[in-house]
């Protein structure tokens, strides 16, 4: 196990207080099956939807509204939902308000508002159960608190809901279900954005029934299945989720229809015949950068270099510099020797003074031939040894030392007009790699070499001497052993083929990209952060001393990373060794440090407190505590010397007993 010690010094921290101003405004609502409007005041005027550039919010706001109308029979429970985030602007203004509020407020007449006082009005789902027919007009607010001292901030307000109670069901008999963003990135960064919300639009719109939600594949995304807000995974998994709406009828019928969603890395591969262009589009929610801001201003800008790079020899060319905020690139006429391009976007943005970067994934761009051979490479892997269940076809997850990872390859001409002759066959391999067998169409072969190759940092395995008449195909299995790995690391490599068609023109086709990611089966403190407890009087009353807010939740004191493939039951530790000493001479302070839990406290000084501890099959998280509880100076009531004073803490991962 690791130990990591820390200094901390003492430097105090001010946070400024900030409010936000409401306003009010009225506008006419039409209730459904109504001729007349009601004219409803809002109990604040509705800050609008947020609008985002990728995943930047450029101005706070609700990224999920409740719904407009929402019909029920008198006795019956349904929900109502929404949530508000604060622009970048507004968070850094705020930074020290880290509670997210709801507070729901409701009216009869649409002019008197009173806080809602349910079980559930301060979340942001509102069960409601009406006791009679009749309208009920609800508007969420949405705020920013400080913990302990309840400062409140950032003040939103959602548009007005109303809810309206009948005295009959009314069953569906459709459903319409649409999505804010059809396209969502799948890697954690700030620029981009990996959240949603799908809704549902049912027929007829006085449905008083109940909607459910799902998705088809969890490791792509996962939904709400009250709320309809989806977040896209981040492990860089790409693909198709399908996301479906079940309306319950009050009848015990059920209606569904369902959305796909894109979840990708910002870029989608594309093939074409050759001879011509192709176009490869920036995907994702492009919103307009032009906007003003929350600070009222534009001072806003972004580029988008393009790449391309060849598969074989990963080297890299910029292209389109001429437009650096192109959203997408097309290429020149393609030929053959363009089959198996890479193209990448890097996209740049300076906003509100901090400067984002975002690499999108790699896309292939696929050229088919027109005549003579037209070879395909299908080619996946397998962890023999271990799967979690996160792998797919062509990236593994938690690839460790010993573990057997197994390529199975099928390479078939798919063409009725030409041969491919004198073909090679070349997988690229982590270098450190040890080949435990080869297979050609099923039988075991030495036939093969392997090579060092200078330029990609990696091992070839390649097979000389293959041949495709027309619509042959041969399979490759390649059993490999991993080893060398002695840290957190990932490869990716790309299988190809090369050879001459009739005519001995050269002909070159790739495969898929694999990815594995490799770990070491351990778990390590990869950072302990050092704590400034400020600048103090000289003469301090008994007490305790907080930490700064940015050490507290949602922030972690001590990131940690499991790895671990079998979890057993661990401790963490931590322990202030020696008093906190004057750097200037041999004073002592009179405080030390301590270890609150609740109202129970643990005294560090020389003494080893397990602060968190798992247990079987629990992974080891990274620790943070709100502003009350963790790790905090106490102070006794003495005189202390002027001066800087520190100590060191002992971090310690160990086994339970």
């Amino acid at each position: 196990m690791r130990k990591f010690k820390k200094r901390w010094l003492l430097i105090l921290v001010f946070i400024s207080i900030l409010s936000a101003s409401s306003f009010n405004r009225h506008y006419k609502e039409v209730g459904a099956q109504e001729e007349d409007t009601t004219e409803v005041v809002p109990y604040k005027k509705p800050s609008g939807d947020a609008t985002k550039f990728l995943g930047i919010w450029l101005t706070s706001g609700f990224n999920l509204q409740p719904a407009s109308e929402t019909y029920l029979e008198v006795g019956q429970t349904k929900t109502i939902s929404g949530n508000a985030g604060r622009s970048m602007v507004m968070y850094a203004l705020t930074i020290g308000y880290t509670s997210k509020k709801y507070q729901w407020y409701k009216s009869t007449d649409g002019k008197t508002w009173s806080k809602d006082t349910s079980s559930s009005a301060k979340k942001k789902t509102l069960s409601i159960t009406p006791s009679e027919v009749g309208k009920t007009y609800y508007q969420l607010e949405v705020y920013w608190q400080m913990p302990i001292i309840n400062t409140k901030a950032s003040y939103l307000y959602s548009n007005v809901a109303t809810v309206n109670a009948v005295p009959e069901p009314v069953n569906a008999t459709g459903v319409e279900v649409t999505a804010d963003d059809d396209y969502l990135y799948n890697s954690s960064n700030d620029l981009v954005n990996t959240e949603t919300t799908a809704h549902a639009h049912p027929d007829p719109a006085n449905f008083t029934g109940t909607v459910s939600w799902s998705v088809d594949n969890e490791n792509l995304a996962t939904i709400d299945k009250e709320t309809g807000e989806i977040e896209a995974n981040t492990s860089r998994l790409s693909g198709v989720v399908r996301v479906t709406a079940t309306l319950h009828n009050p009848n015990g019928s059920t209606i569904s229809n369902f959305k796909d969603i894109t979840i990708g890395g910002g870029l989608e591969d594309q093939t074409v015949n050759a001879g011509k262009t192709a176009t490869f589009d920036l995907r994702g929610n492009i919103g307009d950068l032009d906007d003003n801001d929350d600070d009222g201003e534009n001072n806003n800008n972004y580029t988008v270099k393009w790449y391309k790079e060849d598969p074989i020899t990963h080297t890299r060319e910029q292209i389109q510099k001429d437009d650096p905020q192109a959203l997408s690139y097309t290429t020149p006429k393609t030929t053959l020797d363009d089959d198996g391009t890479l193209f990448l976007a890097i996209i740049q943005i300076k906003y509100a003074g901090k400067t984002y970067s975002y690499t999108t994934n790699d896309a292939f761009l696929h050229v088919k031939p027109e005549g003579g051979p037209n070879i395909s490479i299908t080619n996946t892997m397998e962890n023999s040894t271990f799967n979690d269940g996160t792998n797919t076809d062509n990236m593994l997850f938690g690839v460790n030392n010993g573990d057997q990872v197994v390529y199975h390859d099928t390479l078939k001409n798919n063409t009725t007009g030409g041969r491919l002759n004198d073909a090679t066959y070349t997988l690229p391999l982590k270098n450190g790699t040890t080949v435990k067998s080869v297979k050609i169409d099923g039988a075991e072969t030495d036939n093969y070499k392997l090579s060092s190759n200078s330029t990609t940092n990696a091992t070839d395995l390649v097979i000389s001497g293959l041949a495709f008449n027309i619509n042959e195909s041969h399979t490759v299995d390649v059993e490999t052993e991993v080893a060398g790995i002695d840290k957190k690391d990932s490869s990716d490599s790309i299988p190809y083929i090369t050879g001459k068609d009739d005519d001995g023109i050269a002909y070159q086709k790739i495969g898929n990209q694999n990815i594995i990611n490799y770990t070491l089966d351990t778990v390590a403190i990869k950072n302990a952060n050092d704590i400034d407890y400020g600048t103090l009087n000289s003469v301090m009353s008994e007490g305790t001393l907080n930490r700064p807010d940015e050490l507290n939740l949602p922030n972690n004191l001590v990131d940690i990373e499991d790895t671990r493939r079998n979890k057993k039951s661990v401790v963490l530790n931590v322990e202030q060794v020696g008093e906190f000493k004057n750097q200037n001479s041999s004073e002592v302070l009179s405080g030390h440090l301590r270890f609150y839990n609740g109202k129970t406290y643990y005294d560090l000084l020389n003494n080893p407190v397990s602060v968190y501890q798992t247990e079987n099959d629990e992974p080891l998280n990274s620790q943070g505590w709100g502003r009350d509880e963790g790790i905090l100076l106490y102070m006794d009531s003495k005189v202390n010397t002027v001066g800087t004073y520190s100590t060191t803490l002992n971090w310690e991962i160990k086994d339970s007993v």
